[in-house]
């Protein structure tokens, strides 16, 4: 078995190891595909090794959050055999760039036949965390409005869809290159942030969902309605305006989706098996390339998300 082993500023292929998984109720799945975020850069240049050690993790592979793959030994829910998806433990891992995990079965689903195994690897974290944010901590209704940052990334090309599945007025915000593919998604209006910088978008919104982790509240607060509701993706860059919600009537939401729940990833998954939810861009590198697929992470304007091809 091969695994990418982690240590601060660099990968390296060695052979994968099997770690314990709290006692829950798990299965054993080949890794087919697995994806590359934003996080497995935080990780690699240490900046959650504090949180590794107050989790206690003793895994030298710690990159690799999403994936997709065939179940070699199952439970009561997934047969031998079964085609799955999920989205593992933000720190406590398993992590998924090896070629085989033991992983808790609440946190995979069943995937939908339409989908390939590339396209499910770069699905279930984007999505998942797209609904949370929308439906959950935004608590958007019908009707209202929302302007996504980041809106052609691995996040918003979920989130563009969501909102307007909710029947939402969906602004999308990207590069040049993003354009197309959300307005392809349903956004009402899209927006190049290479012509129009943020301080020079008109509102209000409802709520605004920071898909790029790269704003916070002040950036932001002339775009919302006089109630409306801030999401970043990223709460560890904002805690100030967290604390001080009870002081403003425009607050700031609390997003931490930390690992798949099967109930939510199997309605995601019945959204892309009636069709009201597509798959996402994506692009695949082999398991040996990647660094060069590792490179893309830092590339400004990248459409949907990167995935690693195991078996290649």
């Amino acid at each position: 078995m091969r695994a990418l082993h982690s240590n601060t500023g660099n990968l390296e292929l060695k052979p994968g190891l099997e770690m314990p998984t709290d006692g829950k109720s798990t299965v054993k799945v080949r890794v087919h595909y697995a994806s590359l975020n934003p996080t497995d850069l935080d990780i690699l240049k240490g900046d959650l090794d504090l949180f590794f050690r107050l989790y206690r993790v003793k895994s030298p592979v710690r990159t690799g959050l999403e994936f997709s793959g065939t179940v070699v030994e199952g439970d009561a829910r997934f047969g031998a055999g079964t085609k799955v998806f999920g989205y593992t433990h933000l720190l406590k891992g398993p992590k998924t760039h090896q070629d085989v995990i033991t992983i808790p079965s609440d946190y995979i689903a069943e995937m939908p036949s339409t989908m390939s195994f590339a396209q499910a690897a770069a699905f279930p974290l984007g999505a998942q965390t797209s609904l949370v944010a929308l439906r959950d901590v935004a608590r958007l209704k019908q009707g209202q409005s929302v302007l996504i940052l980041g809106g052609s990334g691995g996040l918003g090309v979920y989130a563009i869809q969501i909102a307007r599945n909710m029947g939402l007025s969906v602004t999308g915000v990207s590069g040049p290159d993003g354009l197309a593919t959300m307005k392809s998604l349903g956004a009402d209006r899209v927006i190049n942030y290479r012509e129009t910088p943020l301080a020079e978008i008109t509102g209000p919104y409802d709520a605004v969902l920071d898909l790029s982790a790269r704003y916070g509240l002040r950036d932001i607060r002339h775009l919302l309605s006089p109630t409306g509701i801030f999401v970043p993706a990223d709460p560890m860059k904002n805690i100030p305006s967290l604390l001080t919600n009870p002081l403003r009537k425009q607050k700031t939401g609390y997003l931490l989706v930390d690992h798949g729940n099967q109930d939510m990833l199997t309605e995601l998954a019945g959204m892309v098996g009636d069709g009201t939810l597509v798959a996402g861009p994506y692009r695949t590198f082999s398991f040996e390339d990647h660094d060069a697929a590792f490179a893309t992470l830092t590339e400004p304007g990248q459409i949907g998300r990167t995935v690693l091809d195991m078996a290649a």
